[in-house]
C-alpha cells in the first residue's frame, strides 16, 4: 500500500490486549491519513458523550502518508481524542522524530482505549509490541522518563507525559524530546489511562509508487524551501516577535495593551542565550533553538517558540528572556502546553486586579509564575484551581466574562483586531481558539495561496474573510492530513506531485479543498454529537472592543458578518450550526 505501512495498532489497556487493524482504503481515499482518518476513526467507534477523562475516552496517535518519506517537513504527528478542557474535538499536532519512527515501527498509527490497573509503557519496535510496567517512571519528569526508556530499550523514539498528565491537569501535554503535542490537554488523557509513554523503534521502509520521481521531486523541494526560509532557519519563530508587535498582533497584559520592550524578548535578545538549533525529520528549516542557562545549570535545552514567548512574556508583563526560557523548560519537564498555562496565569492576575482573588499576583513576577507553574503541574495549593483552565477558574469566581478562550481553549498569540480574519478562525475552529487551523494572519501578509483561491486582503477589513477563512482551514486541513508542517510554505502544485507520486494517485487542486474541507465538516460533526450549539462560535467581549491608543483606527473585527459568509459558503445552517443535507452528500458524509 503506497505511503502507507497498511495497518494500525489497537491497544485495549482495559483487557491488556494489543491487536491489528488493516488500514481502509476507503477512509485514506476520502481522509488520507493523518487528523482526517483519526477523526473519521473516532467518530465512528467512540461514545462521544463519554467524560474525556474516563476509560472510555479513545485516543489516536497518527501518521500521514508522507511521514518518514524524504518530503520536506513531514516528520510530524499528531494525537487526537475527546478534549478534557473544552468537551470537544480535541487535536494536537508535534514535530520532532517520533510520527517518523512510529512509522518506521510497522504502523501507520495507534489507537488506545480503556484503562491500565498501573502505570504502563507501549513498547512497539519492527511490529512486534508489547505492554511493560511504567511505575518506575510513573512521577518522573518528561526528560528523565525519555532517558531511562532510551536506556532501557535501546534507541527508541518515546512520547511520554510528565507530572501534568499524571496529575489530569487539563492542559496537560506529550512531550517527544522538547517537541510537544500540546493543545487541547490530550496529555491529562494520557494519564487517566495510566499510560506513562510510548516507545517505538523500527526500520521499516515505506513504500512509493514512484521512488525515483518522488526522491527528485522531494530533493528540489527542500533545497526551495531551505532557501526561502533562510530567515526562519537563522532566527527561529522568535522572529516574529517584532512582527507581532508592527501589526499590534501580539498579547500585552492580557491583550489589554499595546506598548512593551519587546526588544528583550525576540529573536535578538534570544541569541544571547542560544548556543544551537533543532530540526524535526526531513525538516530542511530547522526553526527550533536550543538555548544554555549556566546560572541554572541548563546546557543545550529546547529554547522557547513564539507562542510560548508571547504567553509567558508579554502576556504576563514579564521581559527577561531568561525566565521565559525556565518556564518553558519547567513546562516542557512537566508536560505543560505553554499558551494555556499563560493564558490562565494571566486570567488569574487580571482577577486579582478585579478583587475577586487574592493570591500575591502581579503583572511582570516572573518568580511567582514559576512557583505557580510547579504550583499547577502538582494540583498544589492555588495550582490546584489553576490546572483546571480559563474557562473553569473563571466561573469559579463568577468572572466568566473576564477568560479569554473560546469553547475552553485559550486564545494563543494573535490577536482577531489585528487580522480580521482570525475572529472566524477562533470561533468556528472544532478544538476551540486555534491559530492553526487557518492562518489568517500569514494569508494577509503575503502568504496567500491563489491557485486555490485564497488571496490576501485587507487585514482590518470584514470583507469576504468569513469565506477566506473557510477556505484557509480546508488547505490547513489537508496539510494535517498529510500531515506537513505549516511551515512548508510549497506550492500546491507541488504538494500534490510529492502525493501523486507517492501513492500512485492523480489529486487535483479541487481535491485539496474538498478533502479538506470533508475534515473540517467531519469535526463539526463530532462537536455536534458532543452538544455543541452555535452560540459557542464565539469571541471574548474583550475583542469587540477596539486595542488602546487607536493603533489600529479603532478596528474591531465584525464576527455576525464574517459567520453569516462563512456559514453560507459552507452551507452549515445558522441556527442549528449543522451542515445541510446537500453539504453532506456533495462531501460524501451522509451516513
Amino acid at each position: 500500500m503506497n505511503g502507507y505501512m497498511g495497518q494500525l495498532l489497537a491497544v485495549d489497556l482495559t483487557r491488556e490486549k494489543i491487536s491489528e487493524i488493516p488500514l481502509d482504503r476507503g477512509i485514506t481515499k476520502q481522509f488520507l491519513g493523518g487528523t482526517g482518518y483519526a477523526c473519521r476513526l473516532l467518530y465512528d467507534m467512540m461514545d462521544v458523550s463519554c467524560d474525556p477523562l474516563s476509560p472510555d475516552n479513545m485516543l489516536a496517535f497518527m501518521t500521514g502518508p508522507l511521514t518518514g518519506t524524504m518530503a520536506p517537513c513531514t516528520g510530524r504527528h499528531v494525537v487526537c481524542g475527546k478534549s478534557p478542557l473544552t468537551g470537544y474535538w480535541g487535536e494536537s499536532h508535534s514535530g520532532g522524530h517520533f510520527g517518523a519512527h512510529l512509522k518506521f515501527s510497522g504502523y501507520d498509527g495507534l489507537v488506545i482505549t480503556g484503562k491500565a490497573k498501573r502505570p504502563v509503557v507501549i513498547h512497539i519496535d519492527e511490529g512486534s509490541s508489547t505492554l511493560l510496567p511504567g511505575s518506575d517512571i510513573w512521577g518522573t519528569t518528561t526528560d528523565v522518563a525519555q532517558e531511562r526508556l532510551r536506556k532501557d530499550l535501546g534507541p527508541v523514539k518515546v512520547a511520554c507525559i510528565g507530572p501534568a498528565g499524571e496529575n489530569l491537569v487539563r492542559y496537560a501535554g506529550i512531550m517527544n524530546a522538547e517537541r510537544a503535542a500540546a493543545r487541547c490537554g490530550l496529555g491529562a488523557v494520557m494519564g487517566s489511562k495510566n499510560l506513562k509513554a510510548i516507545a517505538v523503534g523500527g526500520s521499516k521502509e515505506v513504500a512509493l509508487s514512484d521512488a525515483k520521481e518522488f526522491t527528485e521531486i522531494a530533493k528540489v523541494s527542500s533545497t526551495i524551501l531551505r532557501d526561502m526560509m533562510s530567515n526562519l532557519s537563522q532566527s527561529g519563530t522568535a522572529m516574529y516577535v517584532d512582527i507581532a508587535m508592527m501589526f499590534n498582533d501580539m498579547p500585552i497584559k492580557y491583550f489589554q495593551e499595546v506598548d512593551f520592550e519587546s526588544d528583550l524578548i525576540n529573536d535578538k535578545a534570544l541569541g544571547e542565550i542560544l548556543t544551537g538549533r533543532i530540526a524535526c525529520y526531513s525538516c530542511p528549516i530547522g526553526c527550533g533553538r536550543k538555548v544554555s542557562l549556566p546560572e541554572h545549570d541548563l546546557k543545550n535545552i529546547g529554547g522557547p517558540e513564539y507562542q510560548t514567548i508571547a504567553s509567558l512574556g508579554s502576556n504576563l508583563l514579564i521581559s527577561d528572556i531568561r525566565a521565559i526560557a525556565v518556564m518553558n523548560r519547567l513546562c516542557n519537564q512537566y508536560g505543560l502546553d505553554t499558551i494555556s498555562t499563560g493564558g490562565t496565569l494571566a486570567l488569574a492576575i487580571s482577577l486579582q486586579e478585579l478583587g475577586k482573588l487574592d493570591y500575591n499576583l502581579e503583572w511582570g513576577d516572573s518568580d511567582r509564575a514559576i512557583e505557580l507553574i510547579h504550583a499547577i503541574a502538582n494540583r498544589d495549593g492555588f495550582g490546584n484551581e489553576l490546572a483546571e483552565g480559563s474557562m473553569r477558574l473563571a466561573a469559579k469566581y463568577g468572572a466568566e466574562d473576564a477568560a479569554l478562550h473560546v469553547k475552553g481553549l485559550e486564545i494563543p498569540g494573535h490577536d482577531p483586531r489585528a487580522f480580521a480574519g482570525m475572529a472566524t478562525v477562533y470561533a468556528v475552529a472544532a478544538r476551540g481558539a486555534s491559530h492553526l487551523e487557518g492562518d489568517i494572519y500569514s494569508i494577509d501578509m503575503g502568504a496567500d495561496v491563489r491557485d486555490l483561491g485564497i488571496v490576501a486582503s485587507d487585514r482590518l477589513d470584514d470583507e469576504n474573510k468569513g469565506v477566506t477563512a473557510a477556505k484557509a482551514q480546508d488547505y490547513r486541513a489537508f496539510f494535517d492530513s498529510v500531515i506537513m508542517c505549516h511551515f512548508a510554505f510549497v506550492l500546491p502544485q507541488t504538494l500534490l506531485n510529492l502525493l501523486n507520486t507517492a501513492l500512485g494517485t492523480s489529486m487535483s487542486f479541487e481535491d485539496i479543498l474538498t478533502i479538506g474541507s470533508r475534515l473540517v465538516t467531519l469535526k463539526r460533526l463530532f462537536n455536534l454529537k458532543c452538544g455543541l450549539k452555535p452560540q459557542e462560535d464565539t469571541l471574548p467581549s474583550l475583542f469587540s472592543h477596539p486595542l488602546p491608543d487607536e493603533v489600529t483606527d479603532d478596528f474591531v473585527p465584525n464576527l455576525e458578518r464574517q459567520l453569516d459568509d462563512y456559514y453560507s459558503y459552507r452551507r452549515w445552517d445558522r441556527k442549528t450550526g449543522r451542515p445541510t443535507e446537500e453539504a453532506l452528500r456533495e462531501l460524501e458524509l451522509d451516513y
